[in-house]
C-alpha cells in the first residue's frame, strides 16, 4: 500500500489515444486539503461511446490502515435530472458532511452519473456500479481498501444507491465501464431521504433542497423525464422490490416533515428490511427534505458514520457469508417434521414426502403463462409424459427442462414452478420431461428418456418455438447433470444447441458428495460408471464445442466445489459462460423464491441471464 508521500506522485500527466478508454485522460497529482486529506479531481472512471466521460473526485484521508482506507461512494441528488458531483445541497455543504466522512477515516469518491434526460434508467445506476468497479481496480494506486465499499446517496442519489446495492436484475444488464472483471457488490448503503417505492410516489417537480423548481422549464414532472425512455416500470425501478437478506447493510435517515419525498417512503423500506432480516438502522428526525429546518445534520452524519464503522469492520468483499436466514428457518422447520432431508428415506417414501414439503414449506409462486398443457411422447420403454408451458410473449425459443431430485424423486408437478419461471422470464416455450427414476430404472434409463423427448421435440419443432437452431437444454441438480450430458451428446452428433442452462448441476459423481445417490442411480457398477462422461460430464474429452452456458450455484451448496470445477473446465475450453455464485444460498434455491427474497432474486437473475443470451437485449 503506498505511503502518503508516494500517493502525492499518483498522476497521469499526458493524455493517451482515445482507444485507451479511461487511460486516455490525464489527471494531476493530488493536493492536500485543509484537514490533510489528499484530493484528486476529475478522475475519469468510465467512457461510454456517445456520452461525455464520467468523472469522480476522490478524497483520501492522510491517516489510513495499512490495507487502505474503506471507501464511501457519494451519489448526489437532484431529482435524477439535476445535480453534479461538484454540487452538494447548501444545507449539506454548510454542515461539511463529506469532510466529516473523510475526517472519520473513510475515503470518499464523489461521482457523476448520467442524468435521466441524458440516458434512460437504469443507466445512472449502472454508472454508479461502474465507479465502484473502477475504484476497486485502482484501489492499490489510490490507497483504498476495495474489500470495504459503501454507497452514500441523498434523495435521488439514495434511490440510485439502493438500486445499485440491492437489485440483482442489474447484473443481467450489459455493464458500463472497463473493470468488468471486478465486483460491483457493496457492503453497505446509506440512504438519506431517498424514494424507495416509485409506485407509491405521486408525480412531483424536481427539487434539490426544497427549492421548489416548479412545473415550468426549470423542472417539470420529474417522472415524465425519469420514465420517458426506460424499459423498466415504476415497480421495477423501486428499490423496495429488491430487498433481500443477502444484500448490503442499510442505514436509512429521513426528516418526518419532508414535503418532497414523503417519510413513508423510508418507513416502507425499513419495514421491508426488517422483515427480510437485513442489518439495518433507521433514524427519523425533524426537518424537511435534506433535513432543512432542523439542526440535525451533524447528528445524522455521525450516526451514519458509526453504522459504517461497525458494518465495514464486520463485512468484506469475498468473506464467507452465513446461510440466508429465510432458507435456514425453512430448512429447520422441515427437519423438525422428521421428513427432511428427503433422500434419507426409501425412494417411495421420499417421493411422498417431497409432495408434502413443497406444499407446506415452499409452494411455487405463480408466473404469467399463455398455457400449460400435458402430453406424452413415445420413448424407449413406453410413453413419456411431458408438460408444455408457453410464455405470454411470442418466442422462437424451445427449452427442454429436466428436473432435479437425485435421479430418485421429482416429476412434472415438483418443478412446474421452476419451468414456469423459465418460460415467463427467459422467454421460451418450456417442455418438461418426466423421465424414469432410479432405483427402479437405473442409468441410462433417465438419460434415454430425455434424449427421446429432445429428439421428438426437434422433429416437431413447429408445435413449439418453431426454430431448431433456438433449442435450449436446461436442468437443475440431477436434472442439470442429465442436461449437461445430453448437450454434450447432441453437440458431438452435430445437433445444434443454442444454450445450456444449469442450476447447481451434479457434474462429477466420483466424489463423496454423490455417494448417497450414486448407487441408487447407477446400480451395481456405480463406482465404475461414475468415471463415464455420460455420468460425470466434467470428464468429457473436450468441452470446446459446447454452446453458451448459464450456471447458478449457492456457496453453501454441497455441489459447490463440483460446479466450480465444471465452470473452470468450460472457461478453459473457451465456452462462453455466465457463472453466478450466490454467497448466502444453498441447494434448492431455484425452488425457494416464495420463501426467500434472496433465492427469488437469484433465480430471477439467472433466468434473465438466459434471456439476455438468447434474445440479445438488455431486459
Amino acid at each position: 500500500m503506498p505511503e502518503s508521500d508516494d500517493l502525492l506522485a499518483v498522476a497521469r500527466p499526458e493524455p493517451g489515444p482515445l482507444s485507451d478508454g479511461t487511460a486516455a485522460f490525464p489527471f494531476d497529482p493530488p493536493v492536500r486539503g485543509a484537514d490533510g486529506e489528499l484530493r484528486w479531481d476529475a478522475l475519469v472512471y468510465a467512457v461510454e461511446p456517445g456520452y461525455r466521460p464520467l468523472m469522480l473526485d476522490l478524497r483520501v484521508p492522510a491517516e489510513r490502515p495499512a490495507e487502505g482506507a474503506p471507501l464511501v461512494v457519494w451519489v448526489h441528488g437532484g431529482g435524477w435530472v439535476h445535480g453534479s458531483r461538484r454540487r452538494r445541497a447548501p444545507h449539506l455543504h454548510q454542515n461539511r458532511v463529506v469532510e466529516r466522512i473523510v475526517a472519520a477515516g473513510f475515503a470518499v469518491a464523489l461521482v457523476d452519473y448520467r442524468l435521466a434526460a441524458e440516458a434512460a434508467l437504469p443507466a445512472g445506476v449502472l454508472d454508479v456500479q461502474a465507479a465502484v468497479r473502477w475504484l476497486r481496480a485502482q484501489a492499490g494506486l489510490f490507497g483504498l481498501d476495495g474489500s470495504r465499499v459503501a454507497l452514500w446517496g441523498e434523495s435521488a442519489g439514495a434511490h440510485l444507491s439502493l438500486l445499485a446495492g440491492l437489485c440483482r436484475r442489474l447484473e443481467a444488464e450489459p455493464p458500463v465501464g472497463e473493470a468488468t472483471d471486478r465486483s460491483a457488490e457493496v457492503q453497505a448503503v446509506v440512504d438519506w431521504y431517498g424514494p424507495s417505492d416509485l409506485v407509491a410516489m405521486s408525480p412531483s417537480p424536481v427539487d434539490a433542497e426544497s427549492e421548489e423548481l416548479g412545473d415550468g422549464e426549470a423542472g417539470g414532472d420529474v417522472f415524465a423525464i425519469l420514465l420517458r425512455d426506460t424499459t423498466w416500470t415504476r415497480d421495477e425501478l423501486s428499490p423496495v422490490r429488491y430487498v433481500r437478506p443477502d444484500g448490503p447493510a442499510v442505514f436509512v435517515a429521513h426528516g418526518k416533515d419532508d414535503q418532497l419525498v414523503p417519510v413513508e417512503q423510508s418507513r416502507i423500506l425499513h419495514d421491508a428490511l426488517v422483515a427480510a432480516r437485513v442489518d439495518a438502522e433507521y433514524v427519523e428526525t425533524a426537518g424537511d427534505h435534506v433535513f432543512v429546518g432542523a439542526p440535525v445534520v451533524p447528528e445524522v452524519t455521525d450516526a451514519s458514520i458509526s453504522f459504517l464503522r461497525r458494518v465495514l469492520a464486520e463485512r468484506r468483499l469475498g468473506a464467507p457469508r452465513p446461510l440466508d436466514p429465510q432458507t435456514a428457518d425453512m430448512e429447520e422447520r422441515m427437519a423438525a417434521t422428521g421428513m427432511w432431508p428427503l433422500l434419507e428415506a426409501p425412494p417411495e417414501v421420499a417421493r411422498e414426502r417431497g409432495v408434502v414439503m413443497r406444499r407446506d414449506f415452499y409452494p411455487p409462486r405463480p408466473f404469467p403463462l399463455v398455457s400449460v398443457a400435458d402430453d406424452v411422447v413415445p420413448g424407449p420403454a413406453g410413453d413419456i409424459p411431458i408438460r408444455v408451458q408457453r410464455p405470454p410473449q411470442p418466442t422462437d425459443v424451445t427449452l427442454l427442462y429436466v428436473h432435479g431430485g437425485g435421479w430418485v424423486i421429482g416429476d412434472l408437478d415438483s418443478h412446474q414452478g421452476s419451468a414456469a419461471r423459465l418460460a415467463a422470464t427467459a422467454g421460451a416455450v418450456v417442455v418438461q420431461v418426466d423421465y424414469r427414476l432410479a432405483p427402479e430404472h437405473p442409468f441410462p434409463a433417465g438419460l434415454d428418456d430425455c434424449r427421446a423427448v429432445a429428439e421428438w421435440v426437434l422433429e416437431h419443432i413447429d408445435r413449439f418455438g418453431g426454430d431448431r437452431s433456438r433449442f435450449v437444454v436446461a436442468g437443475d441438480s440431477a436434472g442439470g447433470n442429465l442436461a449437461a450430458v445430453l448437450t454434450q451428446e447432441f453437440v458431438d452428433r452435430g445437433i445444434p444447441v443454442a444454450a445450456q442452462f444449469l442450476v447447481y448441476p451434479s457434474t462429477d459423481l466420483r466424489g463423496d458428495t454423490s455417494a448417497d445417490v450414486r448407487s441408487l442411480y447407477l446400480g451395481a457398477d456405480a463406482d465404475a460408471l461414475a468415471a463415464d462422461p455420460r455420468v460425470s460430464p466434467v470428464l468429457a474429452p473436450t468441452l470446446a464445442a459446447l454452446p453458451p452456458t448459464v450456471i447458478g450455484i449457492g456457496a453453501h451448496d454441497f455441489l459447490h466445489a463440483d460446479t466450480l470445477d465444471y465452470a473452470a473446465a468450460l472457461r478453459a475450453a473457451g465456452v462462453p459462460l455466465v457463472f453466478r455464485e450466490f454467497p448466502t444460498l444453498d441447494h434448492g434455491f431455484f425452488s425457494f423464491g416464495s420463501v426467500s427474497p434472496a433465492a427469488e432474486a437469484a433465480a430471477d437473475l439467472v433466468c434473465r441471464d438466459l434471456h439476455r443470451l438468447l434474445h440479445r437485449c438488455t431486459a
